[in-house]
């Protein structure tokens, strides 16, 4: 790979799409409720705050306690703001309750295909 080949794509990648996801393991039986409280904090979190593109949260076909969810960021400073706000902590408060797992985290995206 030739050196102005990868500084383009160091370029691509720094500028990159910044993602909040969450890898969650909740309660036998706990699910429903999970999905209602989540997805009110989705929506306060699309209403109330700059920065968030669009919310997903997707299910394990085979382990049906199991969830991911993404959301795409304007930038870093926005998922902070988010994650200190008082809203976000009590959430993740009761997120926990529910869970028998939660593993939060950020990444930035590195290649994206498009049809």
């Amino acid at each position: 790979m030739g050196s102005s080949i990868s500084v383009s794509l160091m370029s691509m990648i720094e500028e990159g799409v910044v993602f909040s996801f969450g890898y969650w393991t909740v309660k036998p039986g706990k699910e429903e409720i999970f999905l209602e409280k989540w997805q009110k904090f989705a929506q306060w979190t699309l209403n109330n705050l700059r920065g968030a593109r669009w919310v997903y949260m997707v299910q394990d076909q085979e382990q049906k306690n199991k969830f991911i969810s993404f959301v795409p960021w304007e930038s870093p400073e926005s998922i902070a703001q988010w994650q200190q706000s008082p809203k976000f902590k009590s959430a993740f408060a009761e997120f926990e309750e529910l869970c028998d797992e939660v593993s939060p985290g950020t990444m930035r995206e590195v290649v994206h295909v498009r049809h």
